[in-house]
This record gives structure tokens, sequence and C-alpha cells, in this order.
């Protein structure tokens, strides 16, 4: 009875496997997916992701307990008739060295698993052309009073364009998903609705983003082949800064998580104890996550 129903556990874990890893090769990259609120069969990315943790923790399972069930017959395809050891036979090799091939060639760029990666890659920067990239990381959890002070937008004509599109907002400190959400729109729509009576920022969005003090287009934080930050970032993230939590870059630098925290927020940026340092440099529009440390150590 439990080797039946491990086996037929196995078998349905599997097919769900199967169909959420195809979907989540072909799903846009997050903050894409995040910004459009991408959806497939009613499900987001995230429920697609979790879907697909959860059905593989069981498959892990079932399959720790099937090998248990069938301890002695995978012992005896290591065996000879003589009950010697029998690591020398061709299908041992063969299993073992193109799982090696696979895991191996994934890291390092073989076919076909680089083909297969590059496709990938293809697909979801189709799906940035398709859906738009926000114009920063996390754009849709930014209140709309940050949204539009970090993009340079009037707060005023804002409000004054949502209301217009008979939008309800209670304050401005609500995030551009939750007032979408609230209108059954994306955030990526809200955004076309609060640029539609500012064509000079709308103009400016178009030519590359928003102008800063100085005249220049500020940097919205990913490039334009949508692969991440943007390109100044390749420095910093080298050296594995950029991968540090707030919380862990903090610890390191002997500094007050709050006092950074206050720092950070009152320049604009979303942040918790969990966001890494590259893409708080990617929400301030800097150029390395190391100016992070500038602005920390006045």
């Amino acid at each position: 009875m439990l080797r039946k129903i491990t086996s037929l556990i196995s078998f349905f874990a599997i097919i769900v496997l199967s169909l959420t890893s195809i979907i989540l090769y072909l799903v846009p990259q997050g903050r894409v997916a995040y910004w459009a609120d991408w959806t497939f069969l009613g499900l987001s990315k995230d429920q697609w992701g979790s879907i697909h943790i959860c059905t593989g923790v069981l498959f892990l399972f079932a399959s720790i307990i099937h090998i248990w069930l069938n301890w002695k017959p995978i012992i005896a395809y290591l065996k000879k008739k003589s009950s010697t050891s029998n690591f020398s036979s061709a299908a041992f090799f063969i299993s073992i060295l193109l799982t090696l091939y696979v895991a191996i060639g994934s890291l390092t760029g073989l076919p076909p698993m680089k083909q297969v990666l590059e496709f990938s890659a293809y697909l979801k920067t189709q799906g940035e052309m398709k859906y738009g990239n926000p114009p920063y990381g996390h754009a849709e959890l930014s209140s709309l009073a940050v949204f539009c002070k970090r993009m340079g937008l009037d707060l005023d004509k804002a409000v004054a364009s949502i209301k217009g599109a008979e939008i309800e907002i209670e304050s401005t400190a609500q995030s551009i998903r939750a007032i979408a959400d609230k209108a059954g729109l994306t955030p990526k729509e809200l955004h076309e609705i609060i640029l539609k009576d500012q064509p000079e920022q709308r103009t400016n969005m178009n030519a590359g983003g928003p102008l800063n003090q100085s005249g220049m287009h500020q940097d919205s934080g990913y490039n334009n082949s949508g692969s991440g930050m943007g390109s100044g970032m390749g420095s910093g993230a080298g050296s594995g800064l950029g991968k540090l939590t707030l919380e862990e870059y903090c610890e390191r630098q002997n500094l007050d998580l709050n006092t950074a925290l206050g720092i950070l927020r009152e320049k604009g940026a979303v942040v918790d104890k969990s966001t890494t340092i590259r893409d708080i440099a990617g929400m301030l529009n800097m150029t390395s996550p190391r100016q992070i440390g500038i602005l920390l150590h006045p």
C-alpha cells in the first residue's frame, strides 16, 4: 500500500513540477511580472513559485520513501552477481557522468544547457519588451508620494489624474500596487494614468527617464537589456558588496540598523533590513553599491 501511494505521489508530483517548471521558465523577470501584474491561468509568478516549491518538497519526501522501499533493488543495480560492488559498470558511469555534465554544464555554459538558459533569457527579454520595465526596482511598492518624488512628477497632478479616472485613493501614502489593485489595474496601467496630465514627464521618460537637477537623465536602475542594474553597478557587484542585505552590511560596518534605515528612507528608498545593497543603490540611482557607504558614513 505504502509503495503504491509513494509511487503515485511521485508520478503526480512530477506532472505538476513539469508544468510549473515550464511556466517559471517562460515567466518574465520578477520586476517586470510585478509591474505588469503578470498572471497565467489566474495565478501570479509568486503563486506559481509557491506551487513549484511545495510540490518539490512533496516530491523530495516521496523520493526518499521510494528509495527506502526500493533500497535492495537499487543496491542490486550497483552490484555484480557475486555481490561485490559494481561501480565500474557502464550504467553507473553513464548515469553519474550525465548528471554531473548537466549540473556543471549549467554553470560553465556547456551545450545544450547554455542554449536552454539563453533561450530563457531571450523569452524574458521579450517579456520586458511586451510588458515594459518598472522605472526602478519594486516601484509598485512605493507610496504615491515617494513614487512621484523619485520620478520628478507633480504629486497634485498625479492625484488629480487618478481621481479623474474615477479611481479611489485614500491618501498619498498608499502604495502604487494598493491603488492599482483596488481599481483592478496593473501598476503599469496606473503609471500611464498618472503620466496623462504630465506630458513633459512622459517625454522625459520616453527619452530615458526623468531629469535631475543638472538636466541629465537619471538612471532608472536598469540597463536597456533588462539584465538588472545599470552598467555602472558592475564593479560594486563584483566585490560581493551588492549581495549583502542592509542588516549584514550594518553588522560589518558597525552601523546602527535603525539609523541606516532612517537615512535611506529619508532619501526616498523603500527598504527594510533584508533589502540588498545593490537594490538600494538602484533605488537611489547610484552608479555603485559602494556609494551607499558614503551616504551612511557622513
